[in-house]
């Protein structure tokens, strides 16, 4: 018996939301599920445009980042587009348009968004950047590919909102995030990356998905695990070439054996790491360890971890649902966690290049407890929020040098302490960004009877409270968020991507 074959970086879920490419409109919740517990998770919760926040980062007519001079026609503050941290702004004067909290933006020669067209953007409510749709490149992927097409039930929907999460960039200038080989099972076959940049509000494509013309028939389910490569690795027990059935391998197809990543449900194990390489590289520790190399684009032979080719399970680093991946600087390690051995669900690391792997037993949390987290790194300093049967519980904040964990328990404020969960919910969608400014973090939860709510947690007083967030909410709000929420200091934002078929939100920061 093969193990882990089935089980594939995640579990199913499906969506009756459905794409035509650039023009596709969604009516109904994307796709729901617990990949832990199998309950029903279905998507919704609404955010109202009227709403002022309960908690959160509040709006005054002072300025705090250092380059705020004046205020914008929009209330918004404004700043010298020439100072420095802003220069990766682009200096034109087109301005783009704002329809209340619909934002066009304006870009120079370039592409660039420019700096008085971001001056435009509302301050701490969800604005749609409008053109930022995933699935508006299906069109280029088509001409480029002649008879391409995606094999799942979800298409592009699927890429995004399957148990999906992302790999940033922070750095000043170099904002932007991946979504690598998203999909998996039966809602997506799509294994591209996706770049989305910034600085001029774009999604690009970064890898072109393979050609679905090479690929045999019967791969048509299971998106994951690709059946040559399946049944290479059960004729070959053996195993010397280290192949497994999440890659594209077929001995008897050189055209479609790339060796390259199927998609699948990524959680929250890919991270970018920008001093490796000359561009960077995308750790992924999904199923086995893979590394995407930015500057070639292309993904380095998997390895497999503690070499266990011909025994590969849970207790040897299978590395299958509800993952996470951080990267340690100081010890050029990749950490991942959980992975897939249940009760014993340990962390694992690995040295740049796939050697050295080390088992780290329950760091920062282990055995069920590590299934249900949510995370946040700050550079040495990772942010952990844990969930007890859906309800958010505790924060962790471990120190990535010394390995000391601080545990902070959850208080629930006026606003949330009504809220009521499944004691039988596994949920897993869950996401966490740590906003410096405001020494809060914006966090997802699942509550009886509301769906998906947003709440803001204190640093200080460890108090949550729910966070009703004015302006443009999503019709489709996919609750596998993941790692799709992003925090950049440069741009005093928080990013959203939510799923291919809406348009991407942010909310600007004072």
């Amino acid at each position: 018996m093969v193990l882990g074959l089935v089980a594939a970086c995640g579990g199913g879920g499906g969506s009756s939301a459905t794409t035509d490419g650039s023009t596709s409109t969604a009516s109904t919740t994307s796709s729901s599920g617990s990949e832990t517990a199998g309950t029903d998770m279905s998507s919704g919760g609404s955010e109202t445009s009227g709403v002022v926040p309960t908690s959160g980062p509040t709006t005054t007519s002072s300025t705090n980042d250092g380059d705020d001079t004046s205020t914008s026609a929009t209330g918004a503050p404004a700043f010298d587009c020439g100072d420095e941290i802003n220069s990766a702004w682009g200096m034109g004067d087109d301005v783009g348009a704002l329809d209340g909290d619909a934002w066009t933006p304006g870009r120079d020669g370039d592409g660039r968004v420019n700096c008085v067209s971001w001056q435009t953007v509302p301050l701490n409510r969800w604005v749609r950047v409008v053109g930022t749709r995933l699935d508006a490149l299906d069109a280029e992927v088509k001409a480029a590919i002649p008879g391409w097409s995606d094999r799942g039930n979800e298409d592009w929907h699927g890429v995004l909102a399957d148990w999906v999460g992302m790999a940033w960039d922070t750095r000043h200038g170099s904002e932007r995030g991946w979504v690598t080989v998203g999909g998996g099972h039966d809602g997506s076959s799509n294994d591209g990356v996706y770049r989305l940049d910034l600085r001029t509000m774009t999604w690009n494509i970064e890898r072109m998905p393979s050609d679905s013309s090479l690929w045999p028939p019967e791969y048509n389910a299971n998106f994951t695990n690709f059946n040559p490569a399946v049944a290479y690795y059960e004729a070959n027990f053996e195993n010397p070439e280290g192949v497994y059935s999440d890659e594209f391998f077929d001995p008897d197809n050189p055209a479609s054996s790339t060796r390259t990543p199927t998609s699948r449900h990524t959680y929250g194990s890919t991270v970018f790491v920008p001093e490796l390489g000359n561009a960077g590289k995308i750790l992924m520790g999904c199923r086995r360890y893979w590394e995407y190399d930015v500057e070639t684009a292309t993904w380095s032979l998997p390895k497999f971890p503690f070499d266990a080719a011909a025994n590969y399970s849970g207790e040897t680093g299978y590395a299958g649902e509800n993952m996470h991946g951080w990267w340690n600087a100081a010890e050029g390690r990749y950490y991942m966690s959980a992975t897939q051995n249940y009760n014993a669900s340990q962390t694992w690391s690995v040295l740049a290049g796939g050697t050295e792997f080390r088992w780290e037993g329950g760091y920062p949390s282990g055995g069920w407890a590590a299934l249900s987290n949510a995370m946040d790194q700050r550079g040495q300093t990772l942010h952990t929020l844990q969930y007890d049967a859906g309800r958010p519980h505790t924060m962790l904040v471990t120190n990535l040098d010394t390995r000391e964990i601080v545990s902070h328990e959850l208080t629930y404020g006026p606003s949330a302490a009504a809220l009521m969960f499944d004691m039988q919910s596994g949920f897993d969608g869950r996401t966490l960004a740590h906003v410096a400014e405001t020494g809060q973090y914006l966090a997802n939860l699942e509550a009886i009877g509301e769906g998906m709510l947003w709440a803001w947690i204190d640093e200080n007083t460890w108090t949550l409270e729910r966070a009703a967030i004015a302006g443009d909410y999503p019709a489709v709000v996919n609750t596998n968020t993941e790692t799709k929420l992003e925090y950049f200091p440069e741009l005093h934002a928080i990013v959203w991507v939510n799923v291919a078929e809406e348009d991407i939100r942010l909310i600007r920061l004072q």
